[in-house]
């Protein structure tokens, strides 16, 4: 997970929203545990809102299935 970390501090610097969403939603593919995911899941979602890509739909439906809502 060490070059996806990379990634995202790239895509952080870089003010890319839409590379935040792609980055976490697989950090939370990757993820251990549920809580881990969810927290990916959850900044994937925020990125999505804020770039108004169609991604946020399936993200959000994701955090639903799992108790979380946002």
């Amino acid at each position: 997970m060490n070059g996806l970390h990379e990634q995202m501090l790239a895509a952080h610097e870089a003010r890319d929203q839409k590379a935040l969403v792609t980055l976490y939603a697989a950090a939370a593919d990757g993820a251990n545990d549920l809580d881990a995911a969810c927290f990916f899941l959850t900044h994937a979602y925020i990125f999505a809102l804020e770039a108004g890509v169609p991604q946020a739909r399936d993200l959000h439906a994701r955090l639903k299935s799992h108790g979380r809502e946002a």
